[in-house]
């Protein structure tokens, strides 16, 4: 009897946090996603600032697709397997909203302004104030992470209600040249953010500060 449970295998651990017990751990997605949205972000917003030509817009298609829609997404992903709701929740909904650009711009945006007029810049600045909206709500758990990621999302939100009052305008010009500097700002500190993440990850100390 005292041999076979001698030989019994060690119970289970509990399963308090599964990262490292049940499966490994991984590192957050923060940096991936904040990374690729300051490349996206950057890219359309210099087209509304008029840095390049707007003509030039599409440009943002297979980026959108690609860097916008993926990278954000899987970055998102990622957090929600490191654990990190917030950043997980945010990820994937910012990863679905370049996505859902991209299809538009690709399939429906010429479409349906030819066949809508003026009512598609009352949809698609309708749709911006709903991302405004839900950009200024997620601010309230980013309260939680960081000054700086807050200033973030906050610019982020105020970036889609300017873009919703350009696109609703008649003529939205100075709206979108506004919401084009916003967003390089915007894409400048998602940057910062990303490349303090990534720095003070691989030296195992604060070097650069994220208040």
């Amino acid at each position: 009897m005292t041999a076979v449970m001698e030989s019994a295998p060690p119970t289970a651990p509990a399963l308090t946090d599964g990262s490292g017990v049940y499966y490994a751990k991984v590192p957050a997605g923060i940096s991936l996603q904040l990374g690729a949205l300051s490349i996206v972000l950057g890219l359309l917003s210099a087209a509304n600032a008029e840095i390049y030509d707007p003509a030039a817009t599409g440009i943002v298609i297979p980026v959108a697709f690609s860097i916008g829609a993926l990278a954000i997404l899987l970055g998102g992903l990622i957090n929600f397997r490191a654990g990190i709701m917030v950043a997980g929740v945010i990820g994937c909904l910012y990863g679905a909203f370049w996505l859902s650009m991209g299809l538009l711009l690709q399939f429906n945006a010429a479409k349906l302004s030819t066949a809508a007029g003026p009512g598609f810049g009352d949809a698609l600045g309708t749709y911006f104030l709903i991302w405004g909206v839900m950009s200024a709500a997620l601010c309230l758990p980013v309260m939680y992470v960081s000054k700086v990621v807050l200033f973030q999302q906050a610019l982020l939100a105020v970036v889609f209600f300017v873009l919703a009052f350009g696109a609703m305008a008649n003529d939205g010009t100075s709206w979108n040249k506004l919401g084009g500097w916003l967003g390089i700002i915007d894409a400048l500190v998602c940057l910062y953010i990303s490349t303090t993440l990534t720095t003070n990850e691989t030296a195992g100390k604060p070097v650069l500060p994220l208040p």
